[in-house]
C-alpha cells in the first residue's frame, strides 16, 4: 500500500489532545530568568541560507545532501557514495562552490558590532598616578565608580601585553600593581610545566582525575562538587591560578577528536554535572574558563596553518540555544561562592568581610567560526548571549592562537572578548594602536574583565588594600638578565680597548 500499512489501523487507539493553552507562548521566556533582559534572535547569521528540519512540515523539510560527491575519501564516516581506485565501495566527501559574497565573509576581520565606531567618545587617559592597586578592587562590584580610577592608570604597553601575551597566565602589570598569574590546561586535572634555567620548557607535578564522561555517568552532584574542589585545592601545591576547563561541547558525533574531554550528548547532564564541578574549583578562590564557546564538535579543521582555514559551523538559533549553548549557560548560571577579603571601611580602619562571586569568571572561546565569523570575534555570541543576555562579567580568552592565527587581536576586543591565548610576542599579530579610540575604548573594557577575574581570585590571597606585590624572578628570566649583563660588560671592554687603541694610534701619528 502506498502509506506502507498492511492492515486496517484500530481507531480505538487514536485521540485527540487540545492543550490548555491552545496558542503559542510568546511571553513566558521572553526575559532571561536571571538576568531580565529580553530574549532575541542572535544567531540568524549562522544559519547559511540551509533548509532546518521542522515539526511544522516534518517531510518536507526532512534533510537532504547539500552538494555533490567530491574525490576526497571522507573520515568521518558519510554513507557509501562511490568506489575507490581498486573499485570497493567507499565514502567521499561531499563539495560545494562557495559564492564570492560568502568567500569575502570568510575573508573578514569583521566581529558583526553593529556599533558605528566613529562615534565612539572616550577621553583617552593613560598613565595616571590615583594610587590604586589590583588588590583594593577585591569585593567591589564590577561597575564601581574606583575600577575608572585603576583603568586610567595603564600603559599603552599594558594594553598590548594583557590583550595579546595572556597564554597560560598574564604577566605582572606594574602601573596597576597586578602580580602575574599561571593558568593551566587539561580537561581532568592540572597539567603543569615550567621553565628551566635554559628557557625550555618542562613539565612537573601534573596531577589529573577520571575521565568526565565517567563523572557524568556517575549522576552525583556531591562527588561532581568534590572533583572541582580537589582541583582548586591542588592548584596550591602546583601554584595555579586559573583552569583552561571545563570542556563542555557536545558528543555531536562518535568521531570527535576531544570527545574524552566532554561530558555527554545530552547538553543537560553536561551542563549540571560541570557546573558543579566549577563551583567547587571556584570554592577554593581558583578561576575556571569554561571552553569551548561554542559549537566545538570537531578537530580536523581547526585552522592551524596561516590563512582563515577554521571551518565554518552552521546551524540555526533553535539548535543553538537548545543544545550547544545550554551547557555554557548551566555554567555561567550556576550558584555564586563565597570570597573573603578585607574591606577598607574608608575611615583608615580594615575589616574581614565576605560576599558572594560568580562561580564562572572565565570563558574560552573556540577555533571554529559561527556561521561565517570566528567565534571568538562574533559580537552576537560573544556580547549579545554571554555578556547581555546571560550577564557574564569575566575573562574571555581565545583558544591557542599561537596556531589559530586567524584569531584577530582587533576584531576579538570589538566583539567583547578579552585576551589571546599566546606566550610569544611575535603570536600577537596586532599592535594596540593608543591614539585610536575605538582600541582604546573595546581595550579597557577587555582588560577591566581581565582584572576583574584576577582581583576575585586566589592570586590576590593574603593582601589587603593599600598592599604591594614584588614580582617574582623566574629561572629563564635570571637567565635573560644574566646574559645581558655579560653582554653589557663585554661591549663595555670593547668600547675602553677601541678608544686605547684609537689614542694609541694618535701617539704613533705624532711621533713620526
Amino acid at each position: 500500500m502506498a502509506d506502507g500499512m498492511t492492515a486496517d489501523g484500530d481507531t480505538a487507539f487514536v485521540a485527540t489532545y487540545t492543550p490548555a493553552n491552545g496558542t503559542v507562548d510568546t511571553t513566558t521566556y521572553k526575559l532571561d530568568t536571571t538576568t531580565g533582559v529580553e530574549i532575541t534572535n542572535q544567531l540568524d547569521h549562522a544559519n547559511g541560507g540551509l533548509q532546518y528540519l521542522s515539526r511544522s512540515d516534518w517531510t518536507g523539510t526532512w534533510p537532504t545532501v547539500d552538494g555533490e560527491v567530491s574525490d576526497q575519501i571522507s573520515t568521518w564516516g558519510n554513507p557509501i557514495n562511490g568506489t575507490d581506485a581498486s573499485g570497493k565501495a567507499a565514502s567521499y566527501t561531499y563539495r560545494k562552490t562557495i559564492s564570492k559574497e560568502d568567500l569575502a565573509k570568510l575573508d573578514s576581520f569583521d566581529s558583526l558590532n553593529p556599533t558605528d565606531f566613529s562615534t565612539l567618545t572616550d577621553e583617552i587617559v593613560y598613565g595616571k598616578d590615583n594610587g590604586l592597586g589590583l588588590i583594593d578592587m577585591r569585593g567591589l562590584d564590577y561597575d564601581d565608580e574606583k575600577w575608572d580610577e585603576l583603568l586610567d592608570q595603564l600603559t599603552p604597553s599594558d594594553y598590548q601585553t594583557l590583550i595579546t601575551q595572556s597564554g597560560y597566565g598574564t604577566a605582572a602589570i606594574k602601573s596597576v600593581d597586578k602580580p602575574s598569574t599561571t593558568d593551566r590546561d587539561a580537561a581532568t586535572g592540572l597539567v603543569n610545566y615550567g621553565v628551566d634555567a635554559s628557557g625550555n620548557f618542562y613539565f612537573k607535578g601534573n596531577i589529573t582525575h577520571c575521565g568526565v564522561i565517567v563523572l557524568a555517568q556517575t549522576y552525583n552532584d556531591d562527588l561532581a562538587y568534590h572533583y572541582g574542589e580537589n582541583i582548586g585545592d591542588e592548584s596550591y601545591y602546583l601554584g595555579v591560578d586559573g583552569w583552561y576547563a571545563p570542556a563542555v561541547n557536545m558528543h555531536r558525533t562518535a568521531f570527535s577528536g576531544r570527545n574524552s574531554e566532554y561530558y555527554s550528548e545530552d547538553p543537560f547532564v553536561g551542563g549540571h554535572i560541570a557546573s558543579l564541578e566549577c563551583k567547587g574549583v571556584a570554592s577554593r578562590g581558583m578561576y575556571v574558563f569554561v571552553k569551548h564557546f561554542a559549537v566545538n564538535d570537531q578537530e580536523n579543521h581547526r585552522g592551524d596553518r596561516d590563512g582563515q582555514f577554521s571551518i565554518a559551523t552552521f546551524l540555526n538559533e533553535q539548535a543553538a540555544r537548545e543544545i550547544y549553548l545550554k551547557t555554557f549557560e548551566m555554567c555561567i548560571k550556576t550558584d555564586d561562592v563565597q570570597m573573603n577579603y578585607a574591606k577598607d571601611n574608608g575611615d583608615g580602619t580594615y575589616s574581614n568581610a565576605t560576599r558572594e562571586i560568580p562561580s564562572v569568571t572565565g570563558v574560552m572561546t573556540s577555533f571554529n567560526r559561527i556561521g561565517y565569523t570566528w567565534a571568538g570575534g562574533d559580537y552576537n555570541l560573544v556580547t549579545g548571549v554571554l555578556r547581555n543576555e546571560w550577564g557574564f562579567h569575566g575573562f574571555i580568552i581565545t583558544d591557542n592562537a599561537n596556531t589559530g592565527v586567524f584569531m584577530d587581536a582587533g576584531q576579538m576586543i570589538r566583539a567583547g572578548a578579552d585576551g589571546k591565548l599566546t606566550n610569544l610576542p611575535t603570536g600577537a599579530r596586532y599592535t594596540f594602536n593608543k591614539d585610536d579610540v575605538a582600541d582604546y575604548h573595546y581595550g579597557r573594557e577587555a582588560i577591566h574583565n581581565i582584572l576583574y577575574t584576577i582581583a576575585n581570585s586566589k592570586t590576590m590571597n593574603g593582601g589587603m588594600p593599600g598592599s604591594r606585590y614584588l614580582a617574582k624572578v623566574e629561572p629563564y628570566q635570571k637567565v635573560i638578565y644574566a646574559v645581558d649583563g655579560v653582554c653589557g660588560g663585554l661591549i663595555a671592554v670593547l668600547v675602553v680597548l677601541t678608544i686605547l687603541r684609537f689614542r694609541k694610534k694618535k701617539e704613533d701619528v705624532k711621533t713620526v
